[in-house]
């Protein structure tokens, strides 16, 4: 049933006269007839009894009209909390993050999240790309912040940053202490620790190599962020990550770290969530506060090898 409909018929009741209702509603009385007019022959039922003295409700009159106040009643309230979540935002909001994001942006998310939306509660899954995409799809993420993803069907992407991937090993390697840069060649003598096939990191990594004709020795495969950093400590190998994920180790010098000479290994950060799907206001409200939270990260330093898109 149309709701302008209803609220003619709310109102004719009301001010138990068509005119007056017309005038109070600054509606021609024809059209205002014809409203009830169409209302009744939709129900099937006679609504109201015209006379010369107004008009009354019949018996399906009064029932439809208990319903409607009902109705009414429920939007109204519907509409305050509509407004009341844009104002202060609550609710659940489930956000994705891969691995090698989980290190770099959960905490400041979280902080910067709770202290100014204290009725919002994160969700943060951490999933491989390939299953966070899965997720959004299937509704199952308000949205996630990940490397671009192979395929974005079905999804609407906006960039958030561009990330540089470092080479990464252990202060034991066979490095010159001056050396600040390192060519694919000169890695490609290494043996690599790097995460299973199908990892977003991984097919970064192959594709440069690859483009290059030189080959990647992958030693050990380890889909842990935190361990492959462990393993490279303890001279298991050498591997290529973001520098989100290694700024500490290479700042207390655990491990060195630096960008390759060619240049242009990197991979593009993304904020996604189900292309044509509104996200509530909380959700909204915590898009915002990641791309804060990502500026503030890059430009304070705190997000080694990354520039705003």
């Amino acid at each position: 049933m149309d709701l302008r409909k209803l609220r003619y018929f709310v109102d004719v009741v009301e001010a138990k006269s068509i005119s007056k209702a017309a005038a109070s509603l600054h509606v021609a009385q024809p059209a205002l007839t014809k409203s009830i007019q169409s209302l009744e022959q939709e129900l099937g039922a006679v609504l109201l009894q015209r006379s010369a003295k107004g008009v009354a409700m019949t018996e399906a009159g009064a029932r439809l009209y208990e319903h409607c106040q009902i109705v009414f009643k429920q939007l109204d309230r519907a509409r305050h909390d509509v407004r009341k979540s844009i104002e202060r935002p609550s609710g659940v909001v489930t956000v994705g993050l891969p691995h090698s994001l989980m290190t770099v942006l959960a905490l400041p998310l979280l902080q910067l999240t709770t202290a100014r939306y204290p009725d919002v509660r994160l969700e943060l899954k951490q999933e491989h790309t390939h299953l966070l995409v899965n997720d959004i799809r299937a509704g199952k993420l308000d949205f996630a912040v990940m490397a671009e993803p192979r395929s974005a069907s079905g999804l609407h992407c906006q960039q958030l940053l561009k990330e540089e991937l470092l080479f990464v090993g252990p202060t034991s390697a066979d490095l010159s202490a001056r050396q600040t840069h390192i060519s694919f060649l000169d890695a490609s003598v290494h043996e690599f620790i790097l995460p299973s096939v199908g990892n977003g990191l991984r097919h970064t990594a192959e594709g440069h190599f690859r483009a290059r004709s030189l080959p990647l020795n992958v030693k050990h495969e380890v889909d842990a962020i935190a361990l492959i950093t462990q393993c490279v400590q303890a001279g298991l190998g050498v591997s290529l990550l973001p520098g989100g994920c290694i700024r500490m180790d290479a700042d207390q010098g655990r491990i060195r770290a630096m960008p390759f000479a060619e240049g242009g290994c990197h991979r593009t950060i993304v904020l996604c969530q189900a292309a044509g799907a509104a996200l509530s206001p909380a959700a909204a409200t915590v898009v915002a506060v990641v791309e804060e939270a990502a500026r503030e990260l890059v430009t304070g330093g705190q997000w080694l090898g990354a520039r705003l898109a």
